[in-house]
């Protein structure tokens, strides 16, 4: 009996502090979700110098928070100095249910990075680094960035390397940033080979355009205006065209170097709408002129004029002309360059940088070089083959010209012109053309290509339609469709965009009485794509919503508006909700993601 009660009073106190233990979770759980911690709490930023040539960077990231490792970037001051190559901490892969698999850092994270100095040392480094996290409960922080001075003033033991020439791996201040680009770069700079593979197949296709067509007979007077004899026309008209090319690719390679070493401020001059949308429609103009809607060409008086300059057959006039074209033509195929320039700003790689220009222009030059060689026999004669070869770089360019405009513009309309340009490539792949009874295989085999070119555009069209943005998943709405969510976010939520505490009181004032749910937003949120795609495409949420004006606060950019906006509710970023009743009243405030179920509980009756 004793030792019954023994076990029933043990018992009683497991029981107790099961229950001790389950509340103080509860409550510190309840309390985690809505005080978040600063950003300097939840992600604390510290560098130093670990050694007099290494810095040693480190992030604390707090518990139940997280760093995403493609958004960390680190650029140094003075130009002088150039970061070595590092690599950031592996880190863990997070499941995100609207951007996939990412990876991101949590507690603890350094890194060493080595660096030398180009000429003389000086006192003080400037360290500026930039991220972006966010809470597990569901809140994403603006983009910070912090700097750091540290003093370089060492002993006489232990001087500062100087630099030297940058080996093919070295990278100079500027880190990978998370745009398609630089992730293009981050796959690529490791592998140099294959980068500059890529690069002289990229110099072949630029070759076909019709900006380096008038680069022939220019070469073709330089060959035939020398003086040599006949025997010895071949090899002589080898080293003409040879100076020539190399003439070229002297000044794309000058501007490879200049890319690299001005990295920081390209990729910012890159992230301008504008900027994007000129160069796409550069391409544009290239593919039509391709498609044969133009000529694209060069003013037959330069052409007249290069070609008078290289009469006589020198080498150093050979070389200056090729130079010269280099420099006309590159207005022409700026688009492309640009692309390539941008590329190579990402990698931060000087030696990189001017190589892959080198190799982008001797594939460029490659085609100059054997007609040269040729004296002019091997000139390619027009015909239907050039037209196929100049059809297929006309799509790509428009392509390359989607791929440009997709970072600025909605992902349905992304899709859409990607639909768009399937269905006319079908189209032009003769996918409704008849065929005869006498049509060749190779007809039959375009035609076949033509029609699944055709079925995939119209698939990705009916997919923009629905509201979906991924031409790899063109269904993915028209799927959540049978499963309720029979319209997308866009197209069953129409929020009013405001970007300034002035624009929010001018949307709160044209309310007139009606309930209000304010959501605070940013393209950078993945949290908040995740509620786009999740809750606000449910059907009872949308329901829920339909007697409320809706307002949606962009504070994508870091500045002084999107501050004001966020220290309006104490917010410590997006997303975040509040309900404002028809007397004007905050009813409820939300920071964080929110499910279909947890957001209908959290959202008042209006």
């Amino acid at each position: 009996m004793v030792v019954l009660q023994a076990h029933r009073a043990l018992w009683a106190r497991f029981i107790i502090l099961c229950s001790a233990v389950l509340l103080f979770g509860l409550s510190a759980s309840y309390a985690h979700a809505d005080h978040f911690l600063s950003p300097d709490q939840a992600f604390s930023f510290s560098a130093k110098l670990s050694s007099p040539d290494h810095l040693q960077l480190r992030w604390d990231v707090a518990p139940g928070y997280h760093l995403y490792r493609d958004r960390i970037q680190v650029s140094v001051l003075p130009t002088s100095i150039l970061l070595g190559k590092y690599t950031l901490p592996k880190g863990v892969m997070l499941n995100d249910p609207a951007f996939g698999k990412m990876r991101v850092l949590e507690g603890e994270n350094s890194v060493i990075i080595p660096f030398s100095v180009k000429g003389t040392p000086p006192d003080t480094l400037t360290v500026k680094a930039t991220y972006q996290g966010c809470a597990n409960a569901g809140v994403c922080y603006p983009e910070q960035s912090k700097t750091v001075q540290l003093s370089l003033l060492a002993p006489a033991s232990a001087p500062i390397p100087t630099a030297s020439l940058p080996s093919p791996h070295s990278r100079s201040s500027q880190v990978k940033s998370s745009s398609n680009a630089g992730v293009l770069a981050g796959a690529l700079q490791d592998s140099f080979w294959l980068t500059l593979g890529l690069f002289f197949v990229a110099g072949l296709g630029l070759a076909f355009t019709p900006c380096i067509f008038p680069m022939i007979p220019i070469l073709s007077a330089l060959i035939v205006g020398q003086e040599a004899k006949r025997g010895a026309q071949k090899s002589r008209a080898f080293t003409l065209s040879l100076a020539y090319v190399l003439g070229m690719a002297l000044t794309y390679t000058i501007a490879g170097v200049l890319a690299a070493i001005t990295g920081a401020y390209l990729q910012a001059v890159f992230q301008n709408p504008w900027i994007l949308g000129a160069f796409a429609s550069i391409f544009v103009l290239l593919a039509l002129s391709m498609f044969g809607f133009y000529e694209l060409q060069m003013p037959s008086s330069l052409q007249t004029r290069l070609s008078g300059l290289g009469k006589g057959g020198h080498l150093f006039s050979s070389f200056v002309m090729g130079a010269l074209s280099a420099l006309i033509v590159g207005s022409c195929v700026a688009a492309p360059l640009a692309g390539a320039l941008l590329f190579i700003s990402q990698t931060g790689n000087v030696f990189l940088g001017g190589l892959s220009l080198f190799v982008l222009s001797l594939g460029m030059g490659l085609p100059l070089l054997i007609i040269g060689t040729s004296a002019g026999r091997l000139l390619p004669r027009a015909g239907a083959w050039m037209d196929a070869v100049k059809a297929i770089f006309g799509v790509l360019m428009l392509g390359v010209a989607i791929w440009l405009m997709a970072r600025v513009l909605p992902g349905a309309v992304s899709l859409a012109l990607w639909a768009a340009l399937a269905v006319i490539s079908s189209i032009y792949l003769g996918a409704l053309d008849a065929l005869g009874a006498e049509a060749t295989g190779w007809r039959r085999f375009r035609k076949g290509v033509g029609i699944l070119v055709l079925a995939y555009g119209l698939v990705m069209g009916v997919g923009a339609l629905s509201g979906a943005s991924d031409p790899l998943q063109p269904f993915s709405r028209v799927l959540e469709a049978g499963k309720g969510a029979d319209r997308s976010q866009q197209a069953a939520l129409h929020f009013s965009i405001v970007k300034s505490p002035q624009a929010l009181d001018a949307a709160l004032k044209q309310a007139d009485g009606k309930p209000v749910l304010v959501d605070y937003w940013a393209s950078w949120c993945v949290e908040c794509a995740r509620m786009d795609k999740v809750t606000f495409a449910t059907p009872e949420v949308e329901n829920a919503l339909r007697n409320r004006v809706l307002i949606r606060v962009d504070v994508t950019r870091d500045d002084a508006n999107s501050r004001a906006l966020l220290k309006r509710y104490n917010l410590v970023g997006p997303p975040a909700f509040m309900a404002i009743g028809a007397n004007g009243q905050v009813q409820a405030q939300q920071e964080g993601y929110l499910g279909p179920r947890a957001f209908m509980r959290w959202l008042p009756k209006s």
